[in-house]
C-alpha cells in the first residue's frame, strides 16, 4: 500500500471541503434567484407626466409594481421646498404588511415622480445580491435634510456617502421592521427618518443596512450629473441599447433619481433610457397611448381653437394664412382668434377674415394693437376654455406650416404639450431649446443638432418651446396667467418656466417635416415693397412669390430652351408678381433718367447708348439684383453657353428701362458691354402696350411678344448686334442686366 504525505492530503481534504461549499453556495443563490420576488412599490397621489414616465419604465421592464396612495390626499407637505414625504413611510408599512415575514419577498421602492428605470428584475437582483446588503439605500453627496448629522455618517472609501431615500432594495422582513422602527407624522421628512435609522450602529448592523455610494443600482444626479453620460455601444438587451454610465465610479446604475435641481437633467436623459429611443427601434414611446382620428364624421375630431398672434412685423404674412387654411382638419372644428398688435398688418387681417367668415366655426380677430403680447397669449386661453374647446393649438405669423396634417398628427401624440419642431432657413435656429443654462436661458443639449437636423427622429422632453404648439385641455385650466407667471422674461420664456416649475413636459415632436420658421428681423411693415427686399432673409417664400414655377424646370438635363434667334436663349424666369413690384418699385422712386448722352450716374458720365432708366443701385436692389444673377440665371447659362463660368457673375450695369411713344419709344442698333446680356420683359405686350421688341440685326430676327417674367439671353459687345423696336401704344417695361463686361 502506497503512504502520500501528510501535506497532500491535507490539501486534498480542503480542496474537497471548498467544492462542499461552493456548490453550497452556487445553489443557494441559484435558489435565490429563482425563489426571490422582486416587488416594486412606489408612491403618488396624482398621474403627473413624471409619474406617467416613471411607471412606463416600470412595465417597459416587465416589473410587477404597486401604486400607493393614488388619488388619495397628499398630507406629505411641499417636498420641492422643505421637509416632508413621512406620507411615503406610512404607506409603504400599510402594504408591506403582507410581507413582514416573507424572506423570499425582496422590495424595491423608489419616488413615483422622478425615477426612470433602466433594466429589469434579473440585473436588479444580480446586483443587489452582489452588494452583500440586506437593505441598500441610494446614495447622495449632500448630507440632507439635516447637514449637522454628517458627521455621524460612516466614512466610505470611494463615492457618495450620505443616504437619499428616494429609491432602496431589501428584503421585506428588514424593510418592515425599519419603516416600523419609530413612529413619525406624514409631514415629517422620510430621508431624516432613514437617516437617524442608518447612523444608528446597531440598527445598521442588524439589518445590514448599506448605501450604493458607487451607483451599482442607484444614481442620485442632484450633484452628479457631470459624472454621468448616455451609454449608446451595442447591448445584447434589446431594451437596454442606451445606458447611464457613471464615469466617476466605473459603474452603470439602472434606477436614475433626478432629485433636488436635477429633474430637467433627468427629462434630458428619459428622452433615451427607460427604453424611449434607442438606435435600432428609434422611438420606442413614439408609438405609446397614440389617438386615432380616422372618422368620417366631423364632429368626432376634436373642437380646436386656433390662436394666431402677429406680435411683429411678419414678412410674406399672407403665406401664413395660406400654411392655416392648408391644414388637413375638418373646418367646423376649428375657431381662429387672430391677436394682431401691427396695425400695418390689420388690412391682411381684415380680409382672410372676410374671406374665410362661415367656413369656420368661427373667426374672429381680437384687435390686441392696446394689448401686451402677455396679456394677448393669456387671453387666448380663456376663449379657448370659454369655448369648451379641446385643444389651443398657438401659432405664430414667424410659424409656417408646410405639413397639412400637422395638427391631426399632434393631436394623435397624446400629449398635453406638445410642438412641432421648425427649423428657421438653413440655420441651426429652431423653435426649442434642448438645455437651459443657469440663468435659465438657452443652452445646447449634447443631442440638440442630431435632433434639429433630424438625425434622430422621435418625441423629445424639452426645456422650452415658442412660435407652435398645442396644448390640451387638461392643461389648460392649470395654465391660466402662465404667460404673465414671470413678467421679467418674455411671454414664452414666462409660459414654460411655468410648465416647468409644474413638472408639466413639454414635447417637441421632428417625426415629420412640420414646417420652417420665417426670418422677421428689421422687416419693416410700413415698407410695401419690404417682401419684394425680402431674398436674403427667407428666400423659400421669396422663391415662391418670385420665380416663375417653370423656372426650375430649365435645370433638368432634359429641358429644351427656346431659341427664338440664334445664341438668343428664351426662358422662364420671374413671375408676374415679380415684374409687377420691380415697376411699381421704380415708379415710386420715378427718377428717370433724361435719356441723353450725359449720365452722372456713370463713372465717365457719358452713355454711347442712353436709354429711359432706372439703376438698380438707385433703389437698393443692386445687391439683391446680383444674388439673382449667381443663384438663378448663372445656372442657366452654364448649361447653354456651355464651357463659360463665372461664379459669381460681375455686373456693372443692370438698370430698367421704360419706353413710350411720347418719351422714347425704340433704340438704335447697338453692342452690350457685355459678355452676355439678360433682358427680362415686365409686362405684356399687346395688353400693357403695342410694338416693342428686340430685333437682332445680323441675323435680322426679331422677337416681340415675350412673356411676362421670360428672359431673353444673348451673347454681348461681338456678335450679337441688336436694336429696341418702336412701341407704338402704352408703355414697355424691361430688365436689362449686362454680365461679365
Amino acid at each position: 500500500m502506497r503512504c502520500f504525505p501528510v501535506e497532500k492530503v491535507f490539501y486534498s481534504i480542503i480542496m474537497i471541503i471548498w467544492f462542499i461549499f461552493g456548490f453550497i453556495w452556487v445553489s443557494r443563490a441559484n435558489l435565490v434567484s429563482s425563489d426571490n420576488q422582486l416587488h416594486v412599490f412606489t408612491v403618488a397621489t396624482e398621474e403627473t407626466d413624471g409619474y406617467l414616465r416613471t411607471t412606463r419604465s416600470l412595465r417597459q421592464f416587465a416589473l410587477n409594481y404597486s401604486v400607493l396612495g393614488l388619488n388619495t390626499p397628499w398630507y406629505g407637505g411641499d417636498v420641492k421646498s422643505t421637509v416632508g414625504g413621512g406620507q411615503k413611510v406610512r404607506l409603504l408599512r400599510d402594504a408591506l404588511t403582507e410581507f413582514k415575514h416573507d424572506g423570499n419577498a425582496i422590495i424595491l421602492f423608489v419616488d413615483g415622480y422622478d425615477v426612470i428605470i433602466n433594466a429589469n428584475a434579473e440585473i436588479i437582483l444580480e446586483r443587489f445580491y452582489k452588494s452583500g446588503a440586506n437593505v441598500l439605500f441610494s446614495a447622495e453627496g449632500f448630507c440632507w435634510p439635516d447637514d449637522s448629522l454628517a458627521v455621524e455618517y460612516p466614512v466610505v472609501k470611494s463615492g457618495k456617502r450620505y443616504l437619499n431615500s428616494g429609491a432602496f432594495i431589501g428584503y421585506a422582513p428588514d424593510i418592515y421592521k425599519i419603516i416600523t422602527e419609530r413612529s413619525l407624522r406624514d409631514d415629517d421628512d422620510d430621508q431624516l427618518y432613514y437617516t437617524h435609522i442608518f447612523l444608528d450602529p446597531a440598527l445598521r448592523e442588524k439589518h445590514k443596512i448599506k448605501l450604493d455610494s458607487t451607483s451599482a443600482i442607484f444614481q442620485n444626479l442632484h450633484g452628479a450629473v457631470d459624472d454621468v453620460d448616455l451609454d449608446f455601444s451595442p447591448s445584447v438587451h434589446r431594451m437596454r441599447q442606451v445606458r447611464l454610465a457613471n464615469l466617476a465610479y466605473g459603474t452603470e446604475p439602472v434606477i436614475i433619481h433626478g432629485n433636488g435641481k436635477s429633474k430637467m437633467h433627468l427629462n434630458y436623459l428619459g428622452n433615451y433610457i427607460g427604453n424611449w429611443w434607442n438606435p435600432i427601434d428609434g422611438c420606442v414611446a413614439c408609438n405609446d397611448d397614440l389617438l386615432e382620428l380616422n372618422s368620417d364624421n366631423e364632429n368626432d375630431f376634436p373642437f380646436v381653437v386656433l390662436a394666431c398672434f402677429i406680435n411683429s412685423g411678419t414678412p410674406f404674412l399672407d403665406k401664413y394664412f395660406e400654411s392655416i387654411l392648408r391644414l388637413d382638419y375638418p373646418k367646423s372644428r376649428i375657431g381662429i382668434v387672430i391677436f394682431n398688435r401691427v396695425e400695418p398688418h390689420a388690412v391682411k387681417v381684415e380680409h382672410f377674415v372676410n374671406l374665410m367668415d362661415g367656413e369656420y366655426h368661427f373667426v374672429q380677430a381680437d384687435s390686441a394693437i392696446s394689448l401686451t403680447e402677455r396679456n394677448a397669449r393669456d387671453r387666448a386661453v380663456d376663449i379657448c376654455l370659454e369655448s369648451g374647446c379641446d385643444y389651443l393649438f398657438v401659432v405664430d405669423a414667424e410659424a409656417r406650416i408646410d405639413f397639412p396634417g400637422t395638427l391631426k398628427t399632434l393631436i394623435e401624440k397624446n400629449k398635453s404639450l406638445i410642438a412641432p419642431m421648425m427649423i428657421r432657413g438653413e440655420e441651426l435656429w429652431s423653435n426649442f431649446w434642448g438645455a437651459l443654462n443657469d440663468d435659465g436661458f438657452y443652452a445646447r443639449s449634447d443631442d440638440y443638432i442630431s435632433i434639429a437636423k433630424r438625425e434622430r427622429l422621435g418625441l423629445w422632453n424639452i426645456p422650452h418651446f415658442s412660435t407652435a404648439y398645442l396644448i390640451r385641455k387638461d392643461r389648460l385650466s392649470l395654465l391660466l396667467s402662465a404667460y404673465s407667471y414671470n413678467g421679467k422674461n418674455d411671454p414664452d420664456m414666462s409660459f414654460t418656466q411655468f410648465c416647468r416649475e409644474k413638472g408639466f413636459f413639454m414635447y417637441v415632436d421632428n417625426t415629420e417635416k412640420y414646417g420652417h420658421i420665417m426670418v422677421s428681423d428689421n422687416y419693416n411693415p410700413l415698407n410695401r415693397f419690404a417682401d419684394f427686399y425680402n431674398i436674403f432673409q427667407n428666400r423659400r417664400e421669396w422663391e415662391e412669390r418670385y420665380l416663375d414655377e417653370k423656372y426650375w424646370d430649365t435645370l433638368n438635363n432634359d429641358y429644351e430652351f427656346e431659341l427664338p434667334c440664334p445664341d438668343v436663349y428664351h426662358f422662364p424666369l420671374f413671375s408676374k408678381q415679380f415684374c409687377k413690384e420691380m415697376i411699381a418699385v421704380m415708379e415710386n422712386y420715378g427718377r428717370w433718367s433724361s435719356g441723353s448722352n450725359l449720365d452722372s450716374r456713370l463713372a465717365g458720365g457719358y452713355e454711347n447708348v442712353p436709354t429711359r432708366d432706372i439703376h438698380m443701385n438707385q433703389v437698393d436692389f443692386e445687391r439683391h439684383w446680383l444674388n439673382i444673377l449667381d443663384e438663378y440665371i448663372r445656372p442657366v447659362q452654364e448649361k447653354t453657353f456651355i464651357g463659360y463660368y463665372s461664379k459669381p457673375p460681375h455686373a456693372i450695369m443692370n438698370f430698367v428701362v421704360r419706353y413710350k411713344p411720347d418719351e422714347q419709344p425704340a433704340l438704335r442698333p447697338h453692342h452690350d458691354a457685355s459678355t452676355y446680356t439678360v433682358d427680362i420683359a415686365l409686362n405684356k405686350a399687346g395688353e400693357d402696350f403695342e410694338g416693342g421688341g428686340v430685333r437682332y440685326v445680323r441675323y435680322n430676327c426679331s422677337v416681340t411678344n415675350s412673356p411676362v417674367g421670360w428672359a431673353l439671353m444673348h451673347p454681348g459687345r461681338l456678335t450679337h448686334m441688336h436694336e429696341g423696336l418702336p412701341t407704338t401704344r402704352g408703355v414697355r417695361y424691361i430688365l436689362v442686366s449686362f454680365v461679365d463686361p
